[in-house]
């Protein structure tokens, strides 16, 4: 038996496949339309897929889900098994509307390609409706909510702005979430992408990522932050309470007030900075590598203790609590008095 190197045989094949052309290249163009009388408590449940998804709200109680979908599949060489058109289920089980794109599938000996250019979900819906999301590669837009928020995606970008009320929960992996102007509760956990929130005025916020920077300006509430690489920034703050932890990224805060602020910031080699704003009233308690890498930026400080590696004391009265523990980075607190 003669056994021919694999590189022949590879070529053999490209040069098969090579002979049988394009086969089954196709554009597919899908339309869809859907309406649900809806009421308040009702809720939808969408999975989206990699389309891009914009819920627009209206005065109408009725849910109406628009789906447009064009894509470009080419294949060379030999088409296996059946193949399925992109096609979308909808239904509705007691006060729950369910939305479920199902996107196309196959596989071929040679070569397969399926180049998306345009895959949209425009839902009109009263904002009462309770949000239930899950998708792949699709970006998620949001405006004007007044109900709770469900979004779980991959690599997609979530953009949220004046939602109202409920709570908001986003998972997500190497996709950006940007929110302007939030009203409620507040829980996001990232992989690699940024989180910018703007405006918000949260009961609760907590936000944990891995690489990606998050970002809060002119914002209020109660913070918990965790990042691995990123740093975190915040900008004209109030906020009662404040725990930051990150391990390489460093931690900037500014605040406008610290009267009754308890605050815990740590971090492994990360660099903090901290303003206190006008006329703070804390008990500032700070642990270093070495003291000199602190910087407390006050006059007329009561009961100031330093050793090797901590500072410590009370700034006018005493009224909040901060606490920062960090291993090589540097500390500067300051404030306006």
């Amino acid at each position: 038996m003669i056994k021919k190197p694999l590189y022949v045989l590879t070529f053999s094949l490209l040069i098969f496949f090579a002979g049988l052309g394009t086969v089954g290249a196709e554009e597919i163009k899908k339309d869809f339309h859907q309406s649900f009388d809806v009421k308040e408590g009702d809720s939808l449940c969408l999975r989206f897929g990699d389309g891009n998804v914009q819920l627009i709200p209206w005065e109408k109680d009725i849910i109406d889900v628009k789906v447009r979908y064009r894509a470009d599949i080419d294949i060379v060489g030999v088409r296996l098994g059946t193949r399925q058109d992109f096609d979308v289920e909808f239904r509705r089980t007691g006060s729950t509307v369910y939305v479920s794109g199902k996107e196309p599938s196959g596989a071929a000996i040679g070569f397969y390609n399926k180049r998306e250019f345009e895959y949209i979900y425009e839902i009109h819906s009263p904002g009462y409706i309770t949000l239930d999301l899950e998708g792949d590669d699709g970006n998620v837009d949001i405006e004007n909510w007044a109900a709770g928020i469900e979004c779980r995606i991959e690599d997609g970008d979530v953009h949220l702005r004046d939602i109202v009320g409920g709570k908001t929960s986003i998972w997500g992996e190497d996709g950006n979430v940007e929110i302007d102007n939030l009203n409620g509760s507040l829980a996001i956990e990232v992989d690699d992408g940024d989180v910018h929130l703007r405006a918000c005025h949260m009961e609760s916020c907590r936000v944990e990522g891995e690489d990606g920077e998050i970002t809060v300006s002119q914002s209020t509430g109660d913070f918990d932050l965790a990042s691995d690489d990123g740093d975190v920034v915040m900008k004209e703050i109030e906020a009662k309470g404040l725990n930051i932890t990150t391990a390489d990224g460093d931690v900037e805060v500014d605040l406008l007030t610290a009267e009754t602020l308890d605050a815990e910031i740590k971090t492994d080699d990360g660099d903090i900075s901290i303003d206190l704003g006008k006329r703070p009233s804390v008990l500032f308690y700070v642990s270093a590598n070495d003291a000199d890498s602190i910087k407390i930026d006050f006059k007329n400080i009561e009961d100031y203790k330093q050793d090797k590696y901590i500072k410590s004391g009370s700034i006018d009265g005493g009224n909040g609590r901060l606490k920062i523990r960090t291993a090589d980075g540097d500390v500067t607190i300051k404030g306006s008095m």
